[in-house]
């Protein structure tokens, strides 16, 4: 998939998981980004790749911790 696509659907994906705070939980990307043909290995990784889009965050309160992404801009 062409790299301006995946950008432009991973934008999609986290807008479309957010909540009002604008953070998604990553494993709900992850399943819109699959449902959309976009194909990674690790999903972490893969975030990380484009930091110019997406921020994280670690949410160690939970068991097993959670991971969330929010649009930079």
């Amino acid at each position: 998939m062409e790299s301006l696509k995946v950008e432009t659907v991973l934008k999609d994906a986290v807008v479309s998981c957010a909540d009002e705070t604008g953070w998604a939980n990553l494993a709900e990307i992850g399943a819109v980004l699959r449902k959309n043909g976009v194909k990674y290995g690790k999903l972490w990784r893969f975030i990380n790749d484009y930091p110019h889009i997406v921020e994280t965050k670690i949410d160690t309160s939970t068991t097993p911790p959670a991971i969330y992404a929010k649009l930079t801009k």
